[in-house]
């Protein structure tokens, strides 16, 4: 059974990136350009991860996003792995993150060995697929 991956990121072409990097682990995709809509997603969909930006436009950040998702009445988005991505510098961003309930982090520029090494660890794939860059 295919796996579906949630992409929470206001840039387009980050998201087309991730999936790049991500093909060869054979996953499933749902793409949100603002956290609103990847809470409406996950309302209706079941999801086995999320990747979110930390710095997305709008009234929701990907910390808040993380909070409301943890405070959720469903289970099972309750529990779903959340990776935060991130170009920030704040000493205490990954702190926050994991406050807020989030699962890993990814630093921009996002490397495809990172990236893989992550979604394999949170969804509990094998390493047996080699990644091409």
């Amino acid at each position: 059974m295919k796996r579906t991956v949630l992409l929470v990121e206001d840039s387009n072409t980050i998201r087309q990136i991730l999936k790049i990097y991500l093909m060869k682990l054979k996953l499933d995709f749902l793409d949100a350009d603002r956290a609103e809509q990847g809470l409406k997603l996950l309302e209706i969909r079941t999801v086995d991860l999320v990747i979110a930006d930390i710095t997305m436009p709008g009234g929701m950040d990907g910390l808040e996003f993380v909070r409301r998702v943890r405070a959720s009445e469903k289970e099972r988005m309750r529990e779903v792995p959340i990776v935060l991505l991130t170009g920030g510098k704040a000493p205490d961003l990954e702190a926050r993150g994991r406050e807020a309930g989030a699962s890993e982090f990814v630093r921009k520029p996002v490397s495809i060995d990172a990236l893989a090494a992550v979604v394999r660890r949170q969804l509990k794939l094998p390493d047996d697929v080699e990644l091409v860059a």
